[in-house]
């Protein structure tokens, strides 16, 4: 008996065949992971410079005056939204990486555990190595 009478008829030389298929072995690939995100948040500032106002007076249909206020946006052309955002204690999602990854490695030195030592120690390293691409801040 051959080794051919084990298997279907015409399947042992098939390399689709189960029988024949073979694990492939992994490989490492540089993989790159590129988000945008964002959060709108209150900044409380006085570097604006303030639009004028005033009171405009009309008659309506009948002829009795009344007042309409008016008011100019405010200029903040010149206003720094990046320096702002920070004298407003807001983060980015990098420095919140980072402190995230301060607090575990302290959190490890004072022999307090997150998770497990091994994932503690797998999430430190996971904070590491991240790049700021683009960072922008834009008043709403």
């Amino acid at each position: 008996m051959s080794n051919e009478d084990y298997y279907p008829a015409g399947s042992y030389n098939d390399p689709n065949a189960p029988f024949n298929e073979h694990d492939v072995p992994e490989q490492e690939f540089t993989v790159v992971c590129s988000q945008t995100l964002s959060k709108s948040a209150t900044v409380l500032t006085s570097n604006y410079i303030p639009g004028e106002s005033g009171v405009e007076y009309e008659n309506d249909d009948e002829g009795n005056p009344h007042t309409i206020p008016w008011q100019d946006p405010d200029d903040t052309s010149d206003t720094n939204w990046a320096e702002e955002w920070h004298e407003n204690d807001h983060y980015t999602p990098k420095q919140l990486i980072e402190l995230f990854a301060e607090c575990l490695t302290t959190m490890q030195r004072n022999g307090y555990v997150f998770k497990t030592p091994a994932q503690d120690a797998h999430l430190i390293e996971e904070c590491a190595n991240w790049t700021e691409d683009e960072v922008e801040f834009i008043e709403e």
